[in-house]
This record gives structure tokens, C-alpha cells and sequence, in this order.
């Protein structure tokens, strides 16, 4: 537990937005650089993903073949729950059935992509909301540097408004090679219809502005953003991310509930059960996060949804012409290979 806590605290840090932001100085833009970025981390976490997945399936299918053996069990001692519990653990032992194992490791990576979630969550939001301020303030700066600069050029046909909203609207251009992503104006602000730019007031109170500073900064404001904006409405996005992170994260639900399970055998209600919270979370957390963290969750949907099918498709390819029989023998064989040894020595 205190690894885990000291692994949650150096994540919680800024170790995140430093690996972010070398992503982003590489492929430029902050909306593709967390997908890529969301890629290599599932990468490098897939093996433990991979192991435990498997465990769980060829587990899930020895327990589906002698689930007959176990039903006969309980007949047999439906009134001695301490026999009950002793033959059950020896059938267990015999097809050497580890549900403790099979719980640690989906305990342990259930842990890790928590941690993971979590922290990043954390970190992104933190990183987005200091993101806001700095990039309005260059927009500001832009402004203020405009309106000094025209103020010493003796040959221009523009008038100061007109040469000020020609130097806003470059570094506006600027700003949005890295903070825009195909139709989403700031991938710092939510997939909906507000503002794409940071509240005034949480602006002001962010830099402490009070009186006539403030008054300036506010003018310089409506101005910036009436330049940016035109007579257009400032939608920053269309609800379109959060919706397609709904359904993929249903649908990686729904192959993970499907492709574990042995063949024949119904879904479950804790499957059941997930595949409604789990889409429900993503939703409530796509809505009050910005987009850099919804592509974050879509990508790791997608990377998971992806890995179980391969999974799935191997697993079924090795075992496509094994009979319940030849199952339960392999299950087996480590015992009997132990065995053997044993009585060497």
C-alpha cells in the first residue's frame, strides 16, 4: 500500500505534463499529442493487462467445465458448509484453480489504472486551467505590444484598431496550432458551448487585477475576443467528443464482458452492472473535463476494446479444436509434472 501511495504521489506531480508537453513540442499539437501519447502508455502497461486477461480467460473456462462437479458438490453438502468448503478447495487444487491469483492480479491492475486515471486526470486539469491564463496573456501581451509599436511607425495605411486586430489575430494563429484539434477551437475547454476562452473574472482574480488594471484588462478583453470571434457565435465544440466517449467506452465494456467469457456462458449482472456505470462515469467526466483528457479516455477505450479482441481471437485460435477433456488434463499436467519430480527426489 505504500508503494502504491508513493507511485500516486510522483504521478500526481508534475511528472505527467512533463511527458505531455514533450509529446506536444514534438508532434506540435496538444489534441494529437495525447493520443500518441495515450498509446505508448497503454503499450508499455499492456503486459500486465495482457497477463491478467489471459489468466482470467483460461481460469474462466476450467471453472465453466467443472462447474457441474461444483453444483454436484453443493447438493451433495448443501447442509455441511465446512465439508463443502474443503472438498470444493480440493476440486479446486486438482484443476489447479488459483481464484486468489486470479484476484490479485485484477486487484493490482485495476489499482494501477486507477492511479493512472486519477493522477492524470489531476494533472491534465491542473495543467489546462494554467494553460487558459498563459495562452490568453500572450493574446493580451499581443495586444499591449500592438498598441506600443503603432504608436512609433510613421508609413502604415492601417488605422491603430485595424493594426492591433492584425497583431492579435497572428498570435491567435499561432496559439491554435498547438491548442486547437479539428473542429474543438481549445482543447483546454470541454466538447460543448462555452466560451472557448478563459472567464474574465477567474482571469482577474488569477492575476490579482483590481481597479483601473482591471478596467484596462477588461477592455482589452471584450476587445481581443471580439476580434476572434466576430459576429460568430464562441461555441468552443458540438458535444460530439463526450458522446463518442460514451459509446466507446460501452463498447469496450461490452467485448471485454463478451470475448472474457467462456463460450456458452451468459453475461453476468456485474457486467451487466458495469457496462451501465462505467459509460455513465466517462460521461459525467467528459463534461467537466477538458478535451485533452476526454481524447485521453477514448484512446484508452479504443487501445483497450482492441487488445482484448486480439487477445480473444488467440486464445480462441489455440483453443479451437480442445475439448473439455484435453482442458482439464493441461489443467492438470502442472500437477502431475510436480508430482513426478517429487517422487524422484
Amino acid at each position: 500500500m505504500e508503494m502504491l501511495n508513493s507511485v500516486s504521489m510522483l504521478l500526481a506531480s508534475d511528472f505527467w505534463t512533463i511527458i505531455i508537453d514533450f509529446f506536444a513540442r514534438t508532434i506540435v499539437n496538444y489534441g494529437w499529442a495525447i493520443i500518441v501519447f495515450t498509446i505508448c502508455l497503454k503499450l508499455v502497461l499492456s503486459p500486465l493487462d495482457i497477463f491478467q486477461r489471459v489468466s482470467t480467460q483460461k481460469q474462466s473456462r476450467v471453472m465453466a467445465v467443472i462447474q457441474p462437479e461444483i453444483n454436484a458438490l453443493q447438493e451433495k453438502y448443501k447442509n455441511d458448509r465446512e465439508k463443502l468448503n474443503q472438498e470444493t478447495n480440493k476440486l479446486y487444487k486438482k484443476y489447479r484453480v488459483n481464484v486468489g491469483g486470479m484476484c490479485i492480479t485484477m486487484l493490482l491492475t485495476m489499482a494501477i489504472s486507477l492511479i493512472v486515471l486519477f493522477t492524470l486526470c489531476s494533472s491534465i486539469r491542473s495543467y489546462g486551467n494554467e494553460k487558459l491564463y498563459t495562452t490568453y496573456q500572450e493574446l493580451d501581451n499581443a495586444y499591449i505590444q500592438a498598441e506600443s509599436d503603432y504608436e512609433l511607425l510613421t508609413d502604415t495605411d492601417l488605422t491603430k484598431e485595424e493594426y492591433i486586430e492584425q497583431a492579435v489575430l497572428v498570435k491567435y494563429d499561432e496559439i491554435s496550432e498547438q491548442n486547437s484539434w479539428l473542429w474543438i477551437k481549445n482543447v483546454w475547454k470541454s466538447d460543448t458551448n462555452t466560451s472557448q476562452f478563459v472567464d474574465f473574472e477567474d482571469y482577474a482574480n488569477h492575476y490579482n487585477l483590481e481597479g483601473e488594471d482591471k478596467d484596462n484588462a477588461k477592455a482589452r478583453y471584450d476587445s481581443i475576443v471580439s476580434t476572434i470571434v466576430g459576429d460568430g457565435r464562441d461555441n468552443n465544440g458540438y458535444y460530439v467528443i463526450m458522446i463518442f466517449a460514451v459509446l466507446v467506452s460501452f463498447l469496450t465494456q461490452f467485448l471485454s464482458a463478451k470475448l472474457l467469457a467462456p463460450k456458452g456462458q451468459k453475461m453476468n449482472l456485474t457486467n451487466k452492472i458495469m457496462m451501465a456505470i462505467i459509460p455513465i462515469t466517462m460521461l459525467i467526466l467528459a463534461m467537466t473535463s477538458n478535451v485533452v483528457f476526454t481524447l485521453y479516455i477514448i484512446t484508452n477505450s479504443l487501445m483497450t476494446a482492441i487488445i482484448s479482441t486480439i487477445i480473444s481471437l488467440v486464445l480462441k485460435k489455440i483453443n479451437k479444436n480442445k475439448d473439455d477433456k484435453e482442458i482439464l488434463m493441461k489443467s492438470r499436467n502442472v500437477e502431475v509434472v510436480e508430482y513426478s519430480r517429487n517422487y524422484k527426489k
